[in-house]
C-alpha cells in the first residue's frame, strides 16, 4: 500500500464510519462511490479491498492509541490510570464504531489483516499490559496472568460497546463508564 495524499486520505476517512456493520464485506467500487473518488485512484494507492480496510482500521487504531497513551502516561496510581485508559477505549469505540464492530472480523481473518492485528496488539494491548505489570509489581493490582487480563479487560469493553451499538446505534458513555469500569477495576484489585 502506498501512502495516499492527505486530501484523498481525508475523503476516505470521512466515509469510513459509514462502512461500520459491513463485516469488512465492501468493494473498492463501493468505497470509491462513497468517497467520490475514481476507482482507478484507489487502485493506484491500494492493492484491493484488504488494503483499504487495513487503512481504515489502522487510522482508528492510531486514534485510540493516542487516547490510551494519554490515559496511561504520567504519574499517579495505576488504578486511576487504568480507569482512565478503559474510559478512553470506550470513548474511542463510541466515536469510531468500526473499532468494536469490524476489528473482531479483522482478527478472525488475521492472515488478510496481519498488519492491523499486529498494530492492535502493539497500540492497544501492550500499553494495558505495561500498566498491569506496573500495578502488579507495586502491589496495587492482584493479577496472575497479565496478558490474559489485558485481553479480558479490552474484550469486556469491546463486547459492551458492540452490543450497545448493535442494539441502539450508539454507546451511552456515562452509563457504560459508571456500570462497567468499577466492575472491571474491582476484578484486578487485591482482596
Amino acid at each position: 500500500m502506498k501512502k495516499p495524499p492527505e486530501h484523498l486520505a481525508e475523503k476516505l476517512l470521512a466515509v469510513s464510519d459509514q462502512l461500520s456493520g459491513t463485516d469488512l464485506d465492501v468493494s473498492v467500487d463501493d468505497i470509491a462511490k462513497l468517497a467520490g473518488v475514481p476507482r482507478a485512484t484507489l487502485y493506484y494507492y491500494f492493492s484491493g479491498k484488504e488494503d483499504l480496510v487495513s487503512f481504515f482500521l489502522s487510522d482508528k487504531l492510531h486514534r485510540v492509541s493516542v487516547a490510551i497513551g494519554k490515559a496511561t502516561a504520567g504519574e499517579g496510581p495505576v488504578v486511576e490510570r487504568l480507569e482512565n485508559a478503559l474510559t478512553a477505549v470506550i470513548t474511542a469505540m463510541a466515536e469510531h464504531p468500526a473499532l468494536c464492530t469490524e476489528m473482531p472480523g479483522a482478527v478472525k481473518e488475521a492472515a488478510k489483516y496481519s498488519e492491523v492485528v499486529n498494530e492492535a496488539e502493539r497500540v492497544m494491548l501492550a500499553p494495558f499490559r505495561e500498566l498491569l505489570l506496573e500495578g502488579k509489581a507495586n502491589g496495587e493490582l492482584d493479577i496472575e496472568d497479565v496478558n490474559t487480563t489485558a485481553i479480558a479487560l479490552l474484550g469486556a469493553v469491546n463486547m459492551v460497546a458492540m452490543f450497545q451499538l448493535v442494539q441502539t446505534g450508539t454507546v451511552d458513555l456515562d452509563a457504560t463508564n459508571a456500570a462497567l469500569i468499577p466492575v472491571l477495576i474491582q476484578g484486578v484489585l487485591p482482596r
